[in-house]
């Protein structure tokens, strides 16, 4: 096997599939990259069993053949050389040998028989929408999903595919994102999908380009075409909790408040509340929003609001970084607040098919 390649696009091949690659006391054979030189591009592709990666870049094929390499080592040592034409050759007893310039390196591989098989099935289930709207629904949910190994489905985001719309939706139990895009498949594709957590964040990754993403489900695997680009996921067998129950049919009082100036103040009045227990106040009252946190034997902070509101007073407690996470994700000058008291959840909208659910925290 042997392919001459530019150092750049052989740098971007190898990033692109190097993250899921475990330590060191994993499998031999999980740390390499399987490497496969054919026609005018060389396929590079990762595994930890639970996900894999596939990329293809251009290379100059001298001989046709496939190998696998530690990845790891691979970039490490193609990053240090200088921009130019790299050449691999890997011999018959899988050992690399790597020339760039005036720079040469040895790698020691193992034989592509050890490397596990890419799940093979039909792509019976097959969506596609573009790829900032699938990136810009993961950015809007992702982060609220749970942190908790002990609630394995919690740690993945929910994809359904009913009523001719996708419905992307996070929770970790104390808050919920959801998002929805109007999309068309076949009824006999409808269907709900629990993305596991390292998926999702591959996913986020690998989402950057312009283009579409051609998403193909069997029974218990899922795939992502983006590009150049595939990535294959092991699919959570586990159901995903009924969330339509956690969002409040109405609420009483509706707020609108400019999502920046909001954000600002949280971010003021957080600094005191450095702990685990930390907890922000908001009291709303005649079109003003009110922040304040304090630490014990530390000090305190308040900051104001102008907002759209004309209820009677109402103060609710929350964790000020769960109110600032879908600020964040969310590109509205303007969001609206929607509660009913100071004990029940509070509900955030915007513009777009979004809302974010959060549960107050009690006080004694």
């Amino acid at each position: 096997m042997k392919f001459k390649i530019i150092r750049s696009k052989f740098i971007d091949g190898l990033k692109s599939v190097q993250n899921i690659v475990g330590s060191k006391g994993s499998l031999p054979i999980l740390q390499n990259v399987l490497l496969e030189a054919n026609g005018k591009e060389l396929k590079m592709t990762t595994t930890d069993l639970d996900i894999s990666i596939k990329s293809s870049v251009e290379c100059e094929v001298l001989e046709h053949g496939v190998s696998t390499l530690p990845v790891k080592l691979l970039f490490n040592s193609i990053s240090k050389v200088a921009e130019g034409i790299v050449e691999v050759e890997i011999d018959a007893r899988e050992s690399a040998s790597i020339t760039a310039g005036s720079a040469k390196f040895k790698i020691a591989g193992l034989p592509e028989s050890d490397f596990p098989r890419l799940p093979q099935g039909d792509d019976s289930y097959a969506y596609e929408l573009e790829s900032q709207t699938f990136k810009e629904m993961l950015r809007k949910t992702s982060y609220a999903a749970s942190q908790d190994d002990t609630r394995r489905t919690l740690k993945g985001v929910l994809m359904s595919f009913k009523d001719m719309k996708l419905t992307m939706v996070a929770t970790d139990g104390r808050r919920l994102a959801l998002v929805e895009k109007e999309m068309e498949f076949p009824q006999s594709a409808e269907r709900d999908i629990v993305l596991p957590s390292k998926a999702v964040q591959e996913l986020q990754r690998a989402l950057n380009g312009e283009g579409n993403v051609k998403v193909m489900v069997q029974k218990s695997q899922i795939s992502f075409e983006i590009g150049n680009m595939k990535i294959y996921s092991k699919l959570m067998d586990d159901a995903y909790p009924n969330y339509i129950q956690v969002i409040p049919k109405s609420c009483s009082e509706s707020i609108t408040v400019d999502r920046q100036l909001l954000l600002n103040a949280l971010e003021r009045a957080s600094v005191m509340t450095m702990d685990e227990a930390h907890s922000t106040k908001l009291i709303f009252e005649d079109n003003r929003l009110t922040v304040t946190s304090a630490a014990n034997e530390i000090g305190s902070a308040s900051d104001e609001v102008p907002i759209k509101f004309g209820g009677e007073r109402l103060e609710i407690m929350f964790n000020p970084g769960y109110v600032m996470d879908p600020l964040k994700a969310i590109d509205d000058d303007e969001i609206k607040i929607e509660l009913n008291n100071g004990h029940s959840p509070a509900v955030i909208k915007c513009s777009i098919p979004f809302l974010y659910v959060l549960m107050p925290l009690r006080t004694s």
